[in-house]
């Protein structure tokens, strides 16, 4: 406990000297969409940053007890701005900063509402918490974003809460330094239709798994964490086919070697904010294969850059698969349209603009 103690109080001490403009959370370090996000700002940002907690800090502790054993100490010194995302106590902490502290402006942003699909059924209890956050609470900040122009639909006529359309990123620079020949060598794997995916109701998995067994003549590879053999068996009730080569969790680089290396990249998801996953595919000139929910489609133009096939359809999924392994301009359309509309070196300057708007008026207070 001391020595965690350490740890944090010397970030805070580093804070007070550094003076940082902006502080991004939470920070969970944990490989998935919303925290590749905020990973991307602080990384591409030229403004001075700060992730909420560090990632040195979370080597030492959860977010968690972050959270719930330090988050109230944490005072900003100076002017900053304070960009939330997802976790309500992180929301919590910057609504009462804001309201006690007039050097400080305050952004949220809206990844992805909570949605029956996340369950299968009714929501949990602490998904049931963070809507009424992001409802109630986040919606007082200064300035909300939202990272798909379907949900910031969504917010508006559901909530009347307003947002800024900034989309989702993806760090193509760390896409085009994937190596597929790598990939091929070390798992001897080669002409597969790719899912990388979670043990998670609204990622639905075990369509792809369906998919395999429906076109046993073509290779299959899933990726995610927790999947094995005896997972899909007992949670999912399929006997996973020979032609389905299954992996657990990979690291972000890995999992860009599978996307190179792969013919086509599936998406079975019931509901995305604005896909990571997608957009990684079609920065590798991929072509895509999404369910028809409104993230992927919005990823993807309704189809002008990607297929889509009717979520739960296993013989629309097989017959775009089929379109999709066979087509060989749609992928690099894809990747036009990420350069232009996707890319993190895109999206930072529409987040660095919003960031020195509020800066400023700060220091003109």
């Amino acid at each position: 406990m001391y020595l965690q103690r350490r740890v944090v109080f010397n970030w805070f001490k580093k804070l007070k000297k550094e003076q940082p403009q902006v502080y991004i959370g939470a920070n969970i370090l944990k490989l998935n969409g919303v925290d590749f996000h905020i990973h991307a700002i602080h990384k591409n940002s030229n403004l001075s940053t700060t992730l909420v907690p560090p990632d040195a800090i979370l080597k030492k502790i959860s977010m968690d007890v972050f959270l719930r054993d330090y988050i109230q100490e944490l005072q900003v010194p100076g002017t900053a701005v304070l960009h939330s995302h997802v976790y309500p106590k992180y929301i919590l902490w910057c609504q009462e900063q804001r309201a006690k502290n007039n050097n400080l402006k305050w952004i949220h942003t809206y990844h992805l509402h909570y949605f029956k699909e996340h369950t299968g059924k009714d929501l949990l209890n602490w998904q049931k918490e963070f809507n009424r956050v992001f409802v109630e609470e986040a919606s007082k900040a200064d300035v909300k974003i939202s990272v798909s122009k379907w949900q910031q639909k969504f917010y508006k006529e559901k909530f009347n809460i307003d947002t800024i359309y900034i989309p989702n990123g993806v760090d193509v620079a760390q896409c085009d330094k994937a190596d597929a020949h790598y990939f091929q060598e070390k798992y001897h794997l080669s002409n597969y239709i790719l899912n990388v995916s979670r043990h998670d109701p609204v990622k639905n998995p075990g369509e792809f798994v369906m998919l395999a067994k429906s076109m046993p003549e073509h290779n299959f590879v899933i990726i995610g964490s927790e999947f094995s053999e005896l997972l899909f068996q007992e949670h999912y009730h399929i006997i996973p086919p020979k032609n389905l080569k299954i992996f657990g969790k990979m690291s972000q680089i890995e999992v860009q070697h599978a996307i190179a290396a792969c013919r086509c990249l599936i998406s079975t998801a019931k509901k995305e904010g604005l896909p990571t996953l997608v957009l990684e595919g079609m920065a590798h000139s991929k072509p895509v294969v999404v369910s028809n929910e409104p993230g992927s489609m919005e990823a993807i133009d309704n189809g002008a850059y990607g297929y889509f096939y009717e979520l739960g359809n296993m013989e629309d999924l097989k017959g775009k698969t089929l379109l999709a392994i066979n087509d060989n301009t749609i992928g690099s359309k894809a990747r036009q349209r990420v350069l232009g509309e996707y890319d993190w070196k895109v999206v930072i300057k529409k987040l660095e603009k919003m960031y020195l708007e509020n800066y400023e008026t700060i220091s003109k207070d």
